[in-house]
């Protein structure tokens, strides 16, 4: 099956280009790993300032996060307002994710996975409700120390459509990009570069309306392959009548020596011999004589010679 292939050297060329268009941005100091989890479910599809500035706006009316936590998704996504897309899916997502760290730790705090190695806390954090690869990638490179590239469907998009990546069959490129992603930018410039994608992406789709936006998320399921066509039974063509005595083509059965079942023995003819045949005689062979019987007699007895 064919995979993702990313342009490494084109990405490359492309940070560069960017960093030169808007200057290279600086590293930001550590933040809460959960408070950081919740703005990278808001980012998803939108700009990372976009997603800081409604979380700063839900922070004026709650306490703090178990307040959050709390609070119902309808009302959350009411909160969330169109901010970032998707506010309602969002709101849900924020409060599963909340919960599920609430029920593991009996806390909600995630600092303890500062002492855990990139691939294990990376592992713990997509493993919660509510909690996507993108998500999990801003938690490890902006709370955890760790290198990380954030990649969402959107990314995907907007680098296939500018001929930076090759899909794969499966579509299912994520975590690939990701990886290929982090190998080609250096982990120091992990930060500058994800903020700069991000930027670039949101400029590549900033007038693409949120059903389009959508779609892209959500893609419909493919189509299933056809059904194969059951084939047509053979049709039998009815035996043809015929007259007793005449074949298919009309001939009699003595002509051609066909009828059903076993055709008759041909008479056999003998070869014509001696002098009935020369003298226009039947060339009917005659029968032969059966051997003599022996006589009755006695064999004559064999007269002695003379001798001289």
């Amino acid at each position: 099956m064919k995979r993702a292939k990313l342009q490494g050297s084109e990405i490359k060329k492309l940070y560069r280009k960017l960093a030169r268009q808007y200057g290279k941005p600086a590293s930001a100091p550590p933040v809460d790993p959960v408070q950081k989890l919740v703005e990278g479910i808001l980012a998803g599809g939108t700009s990372f300032n976009k997603a800081q500035a409604v979380l700063k706006k839900l922070w004026q009316g709650m306490v703090d996060l178990n307040e959050l936590r709390v609070t119902p998704p309808m009302e959350l996504g009411w909160l969330i307002g169109d901010g970032v897309p998707f506010a309602q899916e969002k709101a849900q997502r924020i409060v599963d994710a909340l919960n599920a760290i609430r029920t593991r730790q009996d806390t909600l705090d995630l600092t303890f996975l500062k002492q855990r190695g990139r691939r294990e806390a990376r592992d713990y954090l997509e493993a919660l409700d509510g909690v996507d690869k993108f998500t999990a990638a801003v938690v490890v490179l902006y709370s955890l120390g760790g290198h990380a590239i954030p990649v969402d469907a959107l990314t995907l998009y907007v680098l296939e459509k500018d001929e930076l990546l090759v899909r794969s069959d499966s579509g299912d490129d994520i975590a690939d990009v990701q990886s290929q992603l982090e190998r080609a930018i250096p982990a120091s410039d992990g930060q500058a570069f994800a903020e700069l994608l991000n930027r670039y992406v949101v400029s590549k789709t900033a007038r693409m309306p949120e059903s389009a936006v959508n779609e892209i998320f959500n893609p419909p399921p493919p189509e299933p392959p056809p059904k194969p066509k059951p084939k047509a039974p053979v049709k039998e063509k009815p035996a043809e009548k015929t007259s007793p005595g005449k074949t298919k083509a009309g001939s009699s059965t003595k002509d051609t020596g066909k009828a059903k079942g076993k055709s008759p023995a041909k008479p056999k003819t003998a070869k014509s011999t001696g002098s009935g045949a020369r003298n226009g005689g039947s060339s009917r062979a005659k029968p032969k004589k059966s051997p003599a019987r022996s006589s009755s007699k006695s064999p004559a007895k064999p007269v002695a010679r003379k001798k001289k």
